[in-house]
């Protein structure tokens, strides 16, 4: 591991432990992932203990401390989503793409997982995909989500509809003063 990337991003946060989470990230950024390595080295130079530093990039679902697939999906796993049905269109996505939730696929392709919330609970069931938002989630969505993942097609091709983000209502018509 080239411990440059790492030094120039500790030397933008003084090495203070306090900027962890940023320090995570763009270590993350840096390496497509929180190596074994680097949580190490992360430990020693913010001479913090390695369960906080394994802690904070364990707690986190944006944080990988694998390397994940090209392709990163997570599912919204809250109440909201729930009632609307995620977990059953979980399963699909995972039993179309033959990948157990939580793990990577054997080539490299595709990871699946959850995370607490996606900020879409309006327009869900509601997914990540590479950190974009994929609203309104149906069984064929999901079908064709995982046709497109198959031929990896690049999410730049993706329809754009897949992505579509409604402006929040109460606010829109707060604008209009009713």
């Amino acid at each position: 591991m080239d411990t440059t990337s790492i030094d120039t991003i500790l030397g933008r946060y003084r090495s203070d432990p306090v900027n962890l989470m940023q320090i995570l990230r763009e270590t993350q950024e840096a390496f497509g992932y929180i190596s074994p390595d680097a949580v190490s080295y992360l430990t020693h130079k913010l001479q913090v203990p390695r369960t906080q530093v394994e802690g904070v990039a364990g707690f986190y679902s944006f944080f990988y401390l694998q390397p994940p697939g090209k392709f990163r999906i997570l599912f919204s796993d809250n109440i909201t989503d729930r009632m609307s049905g995620n977990m059953d269109l979980l399963d699909r996505l995972c039993g179309q793409l033959w990948i157990e939730r939580g793990k990577v696929s054997e080539d490299g392709l595709v990871s699946v997982d959850t995370t607490s919330c996606t900020g879409m609970g309006d327009q869900g069931p509601a997914m990540l995909v590479n950190n974009i938002a994929v609203t309104r989630l149906t069984e064929q969505r999901v079908d064709e989500i995982a046709q497109l993942v198959r031929q990896e097609t690049p999410l730049s091709q993706w329809p754009a509809e897949y992505f579509r983000v409604d402006p929040i209502i109460g606010l829109e018509e707060a604008g209009k003063g009713v």
